[in-house]
């Protein structure tokens, strides 16, 4: 029963995700046929998740993607590393997992936490960045289920 709960949380991540990902890649190719209208409702779904500021997103078309580099990555991530996680394929050693968290907390820290001036990493490493977040956001969720409860008695 336990499996089938994570399973079920899994794919339900990973559509959750796959929501984001298509619908954030779709805004601007439809903006490039000329859909404006449509393109820009596909836009505001996903104001709230997402700062959206074209310097720091991937451009399509001519158009930026509806989500920043770092939200893209994540989506993309959780979407692909959940299915690896169904299928029991996302084994990851705690060694390399605190290796991933730390690589996230300097780039968060050399984004935002070096006082008054702010540094920008690029789009690319705020990507990949995403993306090992994402991976971390999978494990995390596996994990989960495979604590083990102790009895009291």
């Amino acid at each position: 029963m336990k499996n089938i709960i994570r399973i079920a949380c899994l794919i339900l991540f990973s559509m959750y995700s796959a929501y984001f990902f298509i619908g954030s890649s779709l805004a601007p190719i439809l903006a490039y046929l000329q859909y404006y209208d449509l393109s820009a409702k596909l836009t505001s779904l996903y104001v709230y998740s997402c700062h959206q500021q074209p310097d720091r997103s991937f451009w399509l078309f001519g158009y930026p993607v509806a989500l920043c580099c770092r939200c893209y990555g994540v989506y993309l991530s959780v979407m692909v590393s959940s299915i690896f996680a169904i299928y029991n394929k996302l084994k990851i050693n705690k060694y390399v997992i605190f290796l991933l968290a730390l690589v996230v907390a300097v780039d968060i820290y050399i984004n935002y936490g070096i006082g008054i001036r702010t540094y920008n990493t690029g789009n690319l490493t705020r990507f990949i960045v995403g993306i090992i977040m994402g991976i971390l956001i999978t494990v995390g969720i596996n994990g989960i289920f495979s604590i083990k409860r102790r009895s009291i008695l």
